[in-house]
C-alpha cells in the first residue's frame, strides 16, 4: 500500500502536537510495510527508515486551489494564504509524478492540497484533524482558517479526529457526515521518557505547550498564586512560546508572582524531557484541547498530571485528576494535595503509567491501516 502523506510539522519544525503525531505515525506505518511519501514545506527534517521525503517547492502564488475560495481578503492572512497556495500548487506538480494509492492529509495546512491532488487524481483523500479554528481560537475563527477546515472537511472521503470530543465538534459546528468520521486517539512513545530517580526533587510545577489563548495558562497562573500562598517554596515553570506571552507576564506581575513564575521560552525536546521528570507536577489547563500529548508525555515521565476536564486526553487517562480549566480555586486544591501527600503522587503516577501500555504508536497504526483498507475497498 502505498500512501502520499502531506505534512506541515515535523521534528526538528515542531510547535506542538501536529509534528510529534506526523513523526511518530509514519514511522509505525513504515514498519508495517507501509509506503509512505511524504511531503514537507521545507528540507530539513529527522530520518525515517522506509519513508521517503520529499520537499514541496515553495515559490507558487497564485491559482493553487482553483476549487477553493476563501475569506483571505484581509492582510491577517496574507502570508499564511500565500504559503498554504503555494504549498498546495507545488505538492499537486509532485503528485502527478508519483504513483499512489491514497492521499493523507494532516488539518486545513494542507487540506487544501489534497482536495487538489485529489481532484486531478482520483485517488481517495483521508484527512486527519488534530485541531480545529474555533479550538485554537476559543470560538473566535478566522473567516479564511474556517472556510479552508470546512472546504476540506467536505471533500475528504473519511476524517480521522483524534479525540471523541472532536468527532463531536466536526458534526455539530462543522456539519459533517458522522459516518465518515473515525476516532483515533494520539499515542505516547513511553521509552523516550524516563523519571528522575532521587526522592528529593525541587517543588517545581510544570505546563509545557504554546502560550495561546487556547491553553488556559492565565487560569493556571491564579492557581498559582493560591498554591504560592499556602506554599512558600513551590515555583511555576512554564516552557513555550506563542501570542499571550506578553499578557500573562504582565498578569504574573499583577499577582506579585514575577519571581516565582519562570518563563523558559521555546525549550529544545532533551530539555523538555528533563523538565517533565523534575517537575513535582504537571498541569495542562487548556480551555479546549482536541487531544493534549503533553499530558502523555509527562505521565511517560512518571509525573503525577492534572488535566483540564475540556480535553480529548481525558478520555482515554483515567488516573489524573481532571479539573474545569476555569476552576482555579479546584485546580489549586488538585495541586497542593499533590504536593502534600507523595504516597498519593507516586499511586498515581504508577497507575496512569500503567495505562500507557495500550497506548502506542504501532496499535494507532493499525488503525490507521484499517482506515485505509476500508476506504480502498469502497473506490
Amino acid at each position: 500500500m502505498k500512501v502520499l502523506m502531506l505534512g506541515w510539522e515535523f521534528p526538528p519544525n515542531s510547535v506542538g502536537g501536529l509534528g510529534t503525531h506526523t513523526y511518530e505515525i509514519v514511522k509505525a506505518l513504515s514498519k508495517k510495510g507501509i509506503k509512505i511519501r511524504l511531503l514537507l514545506p521545507y528540507e530539513q527534517h529527522y530520518p525515517v527508515d522506509g519513508v521517503e521525503f520529499e520537499a514541496v517547492p515553495m515559490n507558487f502564488v497564485t491559482g493553487a486551489y482553483s476549487t477553493f475560495s476563501g475569506s483571505s481578503g484581509s492582510r491577517i492572512y496574507g502570508d499564511v494564504a500565500s504559503e498554504i497556495r503555494s504549498y498546495a500548487a507545488g505538492a499537486l506538480l509532485i503528485a502527478m509524478r508519483k504513483d499512489f494509492d491514497i492521499i493523507h492529509a494532516n488539518d486545513w495546512l494542507t487540506g487544501i492540497a489534497g482536495v487538489e491532488i485529489k481532484k486531478k487524481t482520483g485517488k481517495p483523500l483521508v484527512l486527519t484533524i488534530h485541531s480545529t479554528e474555533y479550538d485554537r481560537t476559543a470560538d473566535h475563527p478566522w473567516g479564511f482558517i474556517r472556510d479552508a477546515e470546512k472546504f476540506a472537511m467536505d471533500n475528504a472521503d473519511l476524517l480521522i479526529a483524534v479525540s471523541e470530543r472532536l468527532r463531536q465538534q466536526l458534526i455539530s459546528v462543522y456539519k459533517c457526515d458522522p459516518d465518515k468520521i473515525t476516532v483515533i486517539h494520539n499515542a505516547i512513545d513511553a521509552s523516550k521518557f524516563s523519571g528522575i530517580s532521587s526522592q528529593n526533587k525541587p517543588r517545581i510545577l510544570l505546563y509545557v505547550g504554546r502560550l495561546s489563548i487556547q491553553k488556559g495558562i492565565d487560569h493556571l497562573i491564579r492557581a498559582f498564586k493560591i498554591v504560592s500562598g499556602e506554599d512558600k517554596d513551590v515555583l511555576l515553570y512554564i516552557a513555550g512560546e506563542g501570542p499571550e506571552l506578553k499578557g500573562l507576564i504582565e498578569l504574573t506581575m499583577d499577582l506579585g508572582l514575577q519571581d516565582r513564575v519562570i518563563f523558559l521560552g521555546r525549550v529544545r525536546d532533551e530539555e523538555i524531557e528533563y523538565l517533565y521528570s523534575l517537575a513535582s507536577v504537571f498541569i495542562m489547563p487548556s480551555v479546549s484541547e482536541p487531544f493534549g500529548i503533553t499530558a502523555l508525555e509527562a505521565v511517560a515521565s512518571g509525573t503525577p498530571t492534572i488535566i483540564s476536564a475540556q480535553s480529548g486526553v481525558s478520555e482515554i487517562l483515567k488516573n489524573t485528576i481532571k479539573v474545569d480549566f476555569w476552576d482555579s480555586q479546584n485546580m489549586a486544591d488538585a495541586i497542593l494535595g499533590l504536593l502534600k501527600y507523595p504516597s498519593v503522587k507516586e499511586t498515581m503516577s504508577s497507575e496512569a503509567y500503567k495505562e500507557l501500555s495500550n497506548m502506542t504508536w504501532e496499535n494507532r497504526a493499525d488503525r490507521f491501516i484499517e482506515v485505509y483498507k476500508k476506504i480502498l475497498a469502497h473506490k
